[in-house]
């Protein structure tokens, strides 16, 4: 019998798929949407940065990046539907190994924190303006230089041609 050394074993052996609590949700999510997943990419989505292969890392640059967006839509709606956990979610990725899943996880929390920040300010334009204290009334000039009004062609008197 041939003796098979550790090395060997180690290259031939396949990798073990672990599933982070956000890959089953997604794989989830995708699921119930009706949506086929390419496995091949939720496979690579645990895999540490650290551990990746030269494919995994071809793949990851070809196949994953372009859809990071896409399944971060889909995480996006699970995010939404449990309430906006984020200190949830921010401990649980605190746990994880820099992998395509924590960037994907991460991107979710960001895309989530723009929003907010953008919708605060129109909160505040919608309530109604404070009325004024005193009845005074304010004139304001604006400044306009004649000359340059003047030398200022206006659209309808360009020359087309």
């Amino acid at each position: 019998m041939e003796r098979i050394t550790e090395h060997e074993s180690l290259g031939t052996r396949s990798r073990k798929v672990f599933r982070s609590y956000f890959t089953k949700k997604l794989e989830r999510k995708l699921e119930e949407k009706g949506l086929d997943a390419p496995q091949h990419l939720l496979n690579l989505m645990d895999v540490p940065f650290e551990e990746f292969t030269p494919e995994d890392r071809e793949l990851y640059e070809t196949e994953f990046k372009p859809l990071a967006f896409v399944f971060a839509d889909h995480l996006t709606e699970v995010y939404r539907s449990m309430g906006s956990p984020r200190q949830g979610w921010e401990e649980m990725l605190e746990r994880l190994k820099d992998s395509p899943a924590k960037v994907v996880a991460k991107l979710v929390i960001h895309v989530e924190e723009k929003i907010q920040t953008v919708e605060e300010p129109t909160e505040l334009e919608e309530e109604p303006p404070l009325a004024p204290t005193g009845k005074s009334k304010i004139n304001v000039r604006t400044y306009r230089n004649r000359e340059q009004e003047r030398s200022k062609e206006r659209w309808w008197e360009k020359k087309i041609f």
